[in-house]
């Protein structure tokens, strides 16, 4: 038997047939429960001798389910374009023009936001021309929040160089954060700020991070590191080969 064939009949025996089992018509045409029990033994009797067609059944399945949920992503990102892409409230760095931009979500008590921060850097010293944005998404508590106030602030007020610097400190931080630590950060960026504990609940930093949490749930994005790349969701920590055979990928679109 032809493999397609088999793909055919498994797919009938796994989504089909059991649909018509509970149906009227097939009621009306196996009255008697003895026929009904035959046909099941001759399916289980197929199953039994061909295996393999039933996992290259449920392959497929999910394979389509899997690129509905591509087309599905595909088109809300494109619904949400200046959202995720043009929010003049989220620092960018390298190529404030191109056409390949990476974006991530992150946390800074995010472990594996961090492991993914040098990959990151290094990644854009090798490709000048890409544009990275930083979406604050803090997720993981208190002191997750806090640190994006403090960040937001630092961007909004002293600019993108500063915030830069604060947060490759952050990002390459290994202890926990507290207020004190992120002062000194903030200090040693290069802040201008003198008044934290007040200036850290200003209405326009904390609706950066009302938006950005609300992207995120358009997106059922629900943890960090997240990262969009052209029209694709990328969920977790990614590899410098991974990033860089996205990237070369789309390229070879443009």
């Amino acid at each position: 038997m032809l493999k397609k064939q088999k793909y055919l009949i498994a797919f009938f025996l796994l989504f089909i047939f059991p649909q018509l089992l509970h149906s009227n018509e097939l009621s009306r045409l196996s009255e008697k429960e003895s026929e009904l029990n035959d046909l099941n033994l001759l399916i289980k009797k197929y199953i039994l001798e061909n295996p393999e067609i039933i996992i290259e059944a449920i392959e497929i399945y999910q394979k389509t389910q899997n690129s509905k949920t591509l087309n599905k992503e595909k088109k809300l990102i494109k619904s949400l374009n200046s959202e995720i892409f043009d929010d003049k409230n989220s620092y960018y760095y390298g190529d404030k023009n191109s056409k390949i931009t990476i974006v991530e979500f992150v946390d800074y008590n995010c472990g594996y936001c961090k492991r993914n921060h040098n990959i990151i850097m290094q990644f854009i010293e090798n490709n000048n021309n890409v544009k990275y944005i930083v979406k604050e998404l803090p997720v993981l508590g208190e002191r997750s929040l806090l640190a994006s106030k403090v960040a937001i602030l630092i961007y909004l007020i002293d600019g993108s160089e500063v915030y830069k610097k604060f947060f490759d400190l952050l990002m390459t931080h290994k202890n926990q954060i507290n207020f004190e630590i992120l002062k000194l950060f903030a200090t040693k960026a290069g802040s201008t700020i003198k008044d934290f504990d007040n200036q850290i609940n200003l209405k326009k930093v904390n609706s950066v991070i009302v938006n950005n949490i609300s992207l995120a749930k358009k997106l059922s994005i629900n943890g960090t590191p997240t990262f969009i790349i052209g029209n694709t969701i990328i969920r977790g920590f990614i590899s410098f080969e991974e990033l860089q055979e996205i990237i070369d990928n789309l390229r070879k679109k443009q």
